[in-house]
């Protein structure tokens, strides 16, 4: 649920747009990726930015539980807004990426992706029970919900390999970053002109020139206070923590290949 202060700049924002001429229609935005990934960073440089609508996962107005509310709903909200764009930060629904471009024929994916290294120890200092996640999933798929969503058998059988009494917390965290990233092949993005790939690292270490592409992508003219917020303070603060050897492999294989693919579409 947003905070009282959270319904008060959005509602001013609101207030803002609508004294413009209508955007007629409106181009869905979904930000994808996983969990400590940067999400967060650039919703709010989208927050930041005139004439878009943001709705964060915390919005009842279009998620309950995290995910997206049914489809009809996320449309009524793009129709009825008379931002440009209408953001949703939606990362428990990266899954059903292909669904959401199928029916939303504008619309438009950002997919960020981290350093898996960063991304586990940000997610260590925040949740517990990362093997509770796995066992969950393997075992209770109704009660993982969106966790479970939409898994290859291929992935399921991942989860089932490491699932040992050896597995840590720390070695489950760095599996559901492989499978929940690996969720961008597994859909084809890397084939779809609809998404773009953007890494984190590079947002915050090049912060206007990075803006500018995704904004490029989108159509939207970017200002200094879209990426004021960015800065290089979360990357590599910490020793990375111990972690199975052979799931540290599979996530550095799968690190490599995003970062070529998204070399390959600025080339």
């Amino acid at each position: 649920m947003l905070t009282k202060k959270e319904k008060i700049t959005k509602a001013i924002k609101a207030a803002r747009t609508s004294l413009q001429p209508a955007a007629d229609p409106a181009i869905p935005v979904f930000v994808l990726g996983e969990m400590r990934s940067g999400t967060n960073m650039l919703t709010e440089a989208f927050e930041r930015t005139p004439r878009t609508e943001v709705f964060n996962e915390n919005d009842e107005n279009a998620f309950a539980a995290f995910e997206l509310l049914p489809l009809p709903v996320i449309e009524g909200l793009v129709t009825r807004s008379r931002a440009t764009h209408v953001v949703f930060k939606c990362i428990a629904d990266n899954a059903r990426t292909t669904e959401l471009l199928d029916r939303f024929p504008t619309g438009r994916v950002i997919w960020i992706y981290r350093r898996y290294q960063d991304v586990v120890n940000s997610a260590l200092r925040k949740w517990t029970q990362h093997r509770e996640y796995i066992r969950v999933v393997l075992e209770e798929p109704v009660r993982a919900g969106w966790r479970s969503a939409n898994l290859s058998d291929e992935q399921l059988s991942l989860f089932r390999r490491f699932f040992t009494p050896q597995l840590t917390d720390a070695s489950a965290r760095c599996l559901i970053w492989y499978v929940r990233n690996q969720n961008y092949f597994a859909q084809l993005l890397d084939q779809r002109g609809e998404v773009l790939l953007v890494n984190y690292e590079m947002l915050v270490s090049q912060p206007q020139q990075e803006l500018q592409r995704v904004f490029d992508f989108l159509g939207l003219p970017v200002a200094r206070r879209s990426f004021a917020h960015m800065n290089t303070e979360s990357v590599q603060r910490e020793p990375d923590a111990v972690a199975d050897p052979e799931i540290l492999e599979l996530c550095g294989q799968l690190m490599r290949r995003l970062d070529a693919a998204r070399a390959s579409s600025t080339s």
